[in-house]
């Protein structure tokens, strides 16, 4: 199916219907494939098809075999907590598995008050590489580490303060921002979508309903992060960051713009009026393009929203070069993962546009550097620029942007060519030896 077909059958259906084709969680099927020997005909090219061709199949029917049998044991699980929370999140889960409605759940999800922290269901969309609409379902289970947790709470309680200073047209802020519930844990395990960059943190749900209703929780993976950065990201800085600056690449500093990376995904535009007046979302009016923009926007803003916080004395000055060093660095690491996916994209845009403006400068012996003089305003003048392109819905702009900034330049292609020659690991694979050692006691 192209987005020709999909789009023609969309734009034959009522309003409601609509919606539930671009909607989370439900496959699009065809009548023509209701057989085995018609879909190898089909595929083929045996069989003409026209959009009235095309139906929804709600996830709870698709996979209603592997749904039902998680639900049992999600019940089950459910009855063995005395976590009141997790209780409610767990019977929820289930239940949302059977009715294809995930409101509920997702509310227990983002008010979990337990030791034992739980993230399962359809999530994030970055496997639908043609719209960006179909949720892919994924697994995290953790410990909550309780004083990290504690620690974090200025992020949350600043975030209306943050979109309120956004450099953003007045018109495109929201009154109403939710502060977001931020919770570190360490990771047990984790399963489903995770087959790309190992995630540090995560920031859901997705759903428009509830981000405009109640705001988004966030979980940072503080274990996963630790690995990176011993792993990854002191190795990457140790080749192409300038001896000078090398030292300012520190864990606090990545760690705290990976918390307002997440938290940065709960503010700027995601429901917009259009300029006819219609209401949409960001994620419908960007389609492909919204992932790999919206990685960006948290990233950059993120980094805005630290550089305000230290203005307002909320966090520690000493923060400021460090920052900025450590996102250099970390730019490379997030580039090798390929500018198919959207966090290797987004970052490609980011560190072009800001080598663009001089905030990041090629010394002759290929290390790179951050201009503290410059860095600032480009930051601000990129956040402006995609926050914009967000609140208008406007996809051509943003791929006008992203076809300008987020690609392979020559710098970045040396960077990565020089990262070849020592072998630092694109990322890590997580060794999950008590979910192993449980798995081993049962069987």
């Amino acid at each position: 199916m192209d987005k020709m077909e999909f789009n023609l059958w969309k734009d034959s259906l009522q309003q409601d219907k609509q919606e539930e084709a671009m909607g989370f969680f439900n496959v699009i099927r065809r009548h023509s494939e209701s057989s085995s020997e018609d879909s190898i005909s089909h595929k083929m090219g045996n069989v003409t098809s026209s959009p009235q061709d095309l139906y929804v199949v709600p996830y709870s029917q698709e996979y209603n075999s592997l749904l039902a049998e998680a639900a049992t044991l999600l019940r089950k699980a459910g009855d063995m907590t005395s976590s009141s929370s997790l209780k409610r999140l767990l019977y929820s889960k289930a239940d949302a598995f059977l009715s294809n409605d995930y409101y509920d759940s997702d509310i227990a999800w983002m008010e979990l008050d337990s030791k034992l922290d739980v993230t399962i269901g359809p999530y994030e969309t970055y496997e639908d590489a043609l719209f960006g609409y179909k949720a892919t379902f994924e697994a995290f289970i953790g410990v909550r580490d309780d004083e990290a947790t504690a620690q974090l709470t200025l992020f949350g309680d600043q975030l209306q303060v943050l979109e309120k200073n956004l450099p953003l047209d007045e018109i495109y802020k929201s009154e109403n921002v939710t502060a977001a519930p931020i919770r570190v844990i360490q990771l047990l395990y984790n399963a489903g979508d995770v087959k790309g960059p190992q995630t540090v943190a995560f920031n859901l749900p997705n759903d428009e309903r509830i981000v405009k209703d109640r705001g988004t929780s966030m979980v940072m993976l503080k274990n996963v992060s630790e690995a990176k950065f011993k792993l990854i990201l002191k190795p990457i800085a140790n080749v192409c960051i300038m001896e000078e600056q090398r030292e300012l690449v520190d864990f606090d500093s990545f760690f705290t713009h990976t918390i307002c990376h997440e938290c940065c995904h709960g503010i700027g535009p995601h429901t917009i009026t259009l300029p006819n007046g219609q209401k949409s979302t960001v994620r419908l009016e960007l389609q492909e393009l919204h992932s790999s923009l919206e990685e960006a926007k948290a990233d950059i803003v993120g980094l805005w929203a630290l550089r305000f916080l230290m203005d307002k004395d909320l966090l520690p000055k000493s923060l400021a070069k460090s920052m900025y060093v450590s996102f250099l660095a970390g730019c490379f690491r997030s580039v090798r993962f390929g500018l198919e996916e959207a966090h290797g994209k987004g970052q490609a845009l980011q560190f072009n546009y800001l080598f663009e403006k001089g905030a990041f400068i090629l010394h002759p012996d290929e290390t790179f550097g951050v201009d503290f003089e410059k860095v600032e305003d480009s930051v601000a003048s990129l956040s402006r620029e995609i926050l914009t392109i967000q609140a208008r819905g406007d996809k051509e702009a943003a791929k006008t942007l992203l076809q300008k900034y987020g690609v392979m330049t020559p710098p970045l292609k040396r960077a990565l060519e020089r990262l070849e020659t020592v072998q630092v690991p694109v990322d890590i694979v997580p060794d999950f030896s008590i979910a192993n050692q449980i798995l081993r006691d049962i069987n």
